[in-house]
């Protein structure tokens, strides 16, 4: 298995073929650099021709050069993906009846009974993007789990299938003859809608016939044309709506008097919490009146990052097979919910949690538990001593913060969305599971360490690749 190693010259490279990219890219000649850099602007041409953007403004930022990584190393990291979709909802039964357990999830207490209303179907997570990176020993850490109402579900795939019917002098120049192994999530159209109705039919034995994509004051609007096209596809209504124009009834929901059978949430959860508005909504779904992808829990509990506090602290080892303890060791970065008290450190040792955090600040980074985008987060190595020690007693005060080990991604080179221009990124890997099962990667690249496309970040297709038996 070609599994991510340290390269001779220093740096990790995913597989042999991926280091054999970079080295191409980093050592490209002048004339070399202009010609790929005029073949990513066609691609970006491309894209916007295809109306494959964020907005009316701005071409989805896809990129010429690809991520490649092992079929075999791919294989195991789908199968510890599925493995953590089934632990998630044994995490469910821990909030249910462990008090210390729901101490992390303090600020989820006014709509406890709604998240803890669950469907009968499993798992509950139908729809996920696991954001991770690779660490320096390899090891590939999950950051984020995006249980709620993750992007990409549709570009990722459409910008892959455009990136390949395009003159790619990147690959032209490296000219392998590699055996790709299919990824659903780019070979079939509309996987997303599949996944939707199959929960659908799961939970209430038969097809729906009225969708609402429900959002609250406007926000995460990404990919609602896509779902509606998708679904129209089929033959099945879906609007785009908030939440406040639903009305819920005995049994049933209704939007402008016509009844709903599914809906699919693109909110910010926070908005919910405390949101007299979503009240009746939030009971009508708890209720099963509407089946709702992903549920609630997904939405709440699972989508939080205090996931990964309870994964990775020591703590709560016991609530877990040795089998899951190993695979938390293995894709879990240390991570804790910040507040005042002791725990355990990365070597094991109890300690001061905020004073553990202060004297090691260049080790650690501190996140809101529900935000997204990259907002929020405090990178400990590029703070000030002062603004650190301030945002650790900020986070330890309100115990909405996580604090994370700081994962250093890999670095590729890579030629600019936009200019075409070749420098060096920090990337990620993330996959994709739908219904339980991983459908395929998705890889980002961004000069800065937060990770997103909206923030500058550039979308590297991966392709998985079966190398020759070594």
């Amino acid at each position: 298995m070609a599994s991510p190693f340290q390269k001779d010259g220093g740096g990790l490279a995913l597989c042999p073929y991926d280091a054999e990219l970079d080295a191409l890219l980093a050592r490209a000649s002048a004339d070399e650099r202009e010609h790929i850099a005029a073949a990513q602007r066609d691609l970006r041409a491309t894209a916007l021709d295809h109306r494959l953007q964020f907005d009316a403004n701005h071409a989805y930022p896809v990129c010429l050069r690809p991520t490649l990584i092992d079929a075999d190393w791919a294989a195991e990291l789908k199968l510890a993906g599925e493995r953590f979709i089934r632990v998630f909802d044994d995490v469910l039964e821990l909030y249910r009846h462990d008090d210390e357990v729901r101490g992390l999830y303090r600020g989820y207490e006014p709509v406890r009974d709604y998240l803890l209303a669950a469907p009968g179907f499993r798992p509950l997570t139908r729809i996920c993007r696991f954001d991770g990176l690779v660490a320096p020993d390899g090891r590939y850490l999950i950051l984020e789990t995006n249980t709620d109402c993750p992007a990409n579900l549709f570009a990722s795939g459409m910008a892959t299938r455009l990136w390949r019917s395009r003159p790619n002098p990147i690959l032209a120049a490296w000219g392998r003859d590699v055996e790709w192994v299919p990824q659903p999530i780019v070979e079939t159209r509309n996987l997303f809608i599949s996944e939707m109705l199959d929960t659908y039919r799961a939970d209430k034995g038969r097809e729906p016939s009225e969708v609402r994509i429900v959002n609250y004051n406007g926000r995460f609007t990404s990919e609602t044309d896509l779902i509606i096209q998708g679904f129209d596809e089929r033959g099945i209504h879906c609007e785009f709506i908030d939440l406040r124009e639903l009305a819920p009834g005995a049994g049933h929901v209704t939007h402008r008097g016509t009844r709903i059978d599914l809906v699919y949430n693109k909110w910010d959860l926070r908005d919910l919490v405390r949101c007299p508005d979503a009240a009746p909504y939030l009971r009508a779904v708890a209720d099963g009146d509407v089946v709702s992808v992903n549920p609630l829990a997904c939405q709440w509990l699972y989508a939080d990052k205090s996931i990964l506090a309870l994964l990775s602290d020591p703590r709560f080892g016991d609530h877990f097979s040795p089998a899951d303890r190993q695979l938390f060791q293995r894709h879990v970065p240390w991570t804790r919910v910040v507040a005042p008290g002791r725990s355990i450190s990365m070597e094991g040792d109890a300690v001061d949690l905020c004073d553990y955090l202060q004297r090691n600040r260049s080790r650690f980074l501190l996140k809101p538990t529900n935000a997204t985008w990259g907002d929020g987060i405090v990178i400990g190595n590029k703070a000030r001593e002062e603004d650190w020690r301030r945002a650790v007693e900020t986070a330890a005060s309100d115990a909405s913060y996580v604090a994370q080990e700081y994962i250093q991604g890999h670095v590729v080179h890579c030629p600019d969305p936009t200019t075409g221009e070749i420098t060096q990124r920090i990337a990620d890997l993330n996959m994709f599971i739908f219904g339980g099962k991983a459908v395929g990667f998705l890889s980002r690249a961004n000069q800065s360490p937060i990770m997103s496309l909206y923030k500058g970040g550039a979308m590297l297709p991966v392709l998985v690749a079966r190398h020759p038996a070594s």
